[in-house]
């Protein structure tokens, strides 16, 4: 049975149903991004803390929105070559789209990569360094010789699963553990579905709701485990995010950063940040300094008669200081060369971590009440910015396979109905160039405003 109005147009409509049909799926998009869009707009504008602008790689950006333009207009040269019937060079369009779609991804997965491996770190008093984790962060335990588990009797959202909550941060061998009854055991699937039934069996008699279980370690062992998998830990103590508790010594829990830059525009005294301590970047305070008075009176000079607190730029280039550029801080007279352009305005990206170039500090978690890569977790903006460029992301996939399947698999429409499939290039045209105008739109809000 052949589908009425692929090729021909409606008489009601003067459109050939795919084509009717992508137009009104196209206004549900206009109205799920413009919906987006707004809700950034608002947010940034009742923003209480300073909006992070230039923050992201616009050199990477731009040559995406080349990218995505250059596929828009060979996916309508594809589309006019098969109207022409020149089916090589419908071929090679179609090729070049799709391989255009593939750099685009690419380099969207690059500059994720550096958003996922670049970290904020927030001081006490407000001030913000990032940088690189070169070792990543853990909290390090040593002498482990006791697990506390708690079993409850009935279904609950948190139960003790030491095999997945605690022995993956064994560091070494797992040993063997003692029961209370003295029976030596080793740590395993069936073994601990056995301890746990008898556990129950007790709570349920004693008529409690949770039963326990202790297990002492044959030998003492250590344990290393990222913050985000514990509940809490204090120097005699570790707690597992199964509610397992562990008794032993706290070895470290201080986090090397390699510092790329620091933030004191949420300080009230931004020379006498806790990030200048003895301990940490006491030698660049100075430069800091430097540049910061630089870029004052440069604004003074170029805008007598503006308000300098109310300049977003200004407050990000004289207060958020990206000058390091060296593992030790520069001498006199040369402070102020924070760098300037595109690179001075976003974090540190895709550069060894060698520690050579950026100085390298050891925070103590005292100081510390904040920490995340740049991530959703992080703040709105970037929750708002992997929204957006995610959907984005997956539309941009979602056209590509569509392409690909009009090129690879409808070699025998193209010969035999090729008015039927340029009419499928058209409507998949149309979807592609919505997504080159979110884009178009993403670009400047996101990049450069």
């Amino acid at each position: 049975m052949d589908i009425p109005y692929t090729v021909t147009a409606r008489p009601d409509t003067g459109l050939y149903n795919a084509k009717l049909g992508i137009w009104l799926f196209l206004a549900s998009e206009v109205m799920l991004f413009g919906g987006l869009f707004s809700a950034y707009i608002f947010l940034r504008v009742g923003a209480d803390y300073p909006w992070p602008v230039w923050d992201l790689n616009v050199t990477l950006g731009f040559w995406n929105t080349v990218f995505l333009i250059l596929s828009s207009v060979t996916v309508v040269m594809a589309w006019a070559s098969i109207k022409l019937r020149k089916f090589g060079q419908y071929k090679i369009c179609m090729i070049i789209t799709i391989a255009c779609a593939a750099i685009f991804m690419v380099n969207k997965s690059m500059e994720y990569r550096d958003k996922f491996n670049h970290y904020a770190v927030k001081l006490t008093d407000g001030t913000i360094l990032t940088g690189h984790l070169p070792h990543g962060y853990q909290v390090k335990f040593s002498d482990v010789s006791e697990l506390n588990l708690t079993v409850p009797v009935n279904h609950s959202a948190i139960t003790a699963d030491p095999l997945e909550y605690v022995l993956p941060h064994v560091e070494g061998d797992v040993p063997k553990f003692k029961t209370e009854d003295g029976e030596e055991v080793t740590l395993d699937a069936g073994t601990f579905a056995r301890l746990r039934k008898d556990a129950i069996s007790k709570a349920v008699a004693a008529k409690k709701g949770t039963g326990t279980l202790k297990l002492t370690a044959v030998t003492p062992f250590k344990v290393e485990a990222k913050p985000s998998q514990l509940f809490g830990y204090t120097d005699a103590s570790i707690t597992f995010r199964d509610g397992t508790v562990g008794t032993g010594k706290l070895v470290d829990d201080k986090m090397t950063l390699e510092v790329d830059g620091l933030d004191t525009r949420a300080v009230a005294q931004p020379e006498n940040s806790l990030a200048f301590d003895h301990r940490y970047l006491e030698g660049w305070k100075p430069a800091f300094i430097a540049n910061r008075d630089h870029h004052i009176h440069q604004f003074e000079q170029d805008y007598p008669t503006r308000d300098k607190s109310k300049s977003a730029t200004l407050q990000k280039e004289a207060f958020f200081f990206k000058g390091f550029h060296s593992a030790e801080p520069p001498a006199a007279g040369e402070a102020h060369g924070d760098k300037h352009g595109a690179e001075a305005h976003a974090p540190a990206e895709g550069h060894g971590h060698g520690g050579a170039h950026h100085p390298t500090v050891v925070l103590e978690k005292k100081d510390i009440t904040f920490f995340s890569n740049f991530t959703p977790k992080l703040n709105t903006y970037y929750a708002i910015y992997f929204t957006l460029t995610g959907l984005h992301g997956l539309h941009v996939v979602g056209g590509a396979l569509v392409l690909t399947y009009f090129l690879l698999f409808n070699g025998r429409m193209l010969r035999t109905d090729p008015e039927h499939l340029a009419n499928r290039v058209e409507v998949g045209g149309l979807f592609w160039h919505f997504v080159d105008l979110v884009w178009i739109f993403l670009f400047p809000l996101l990049y450069l405003l």
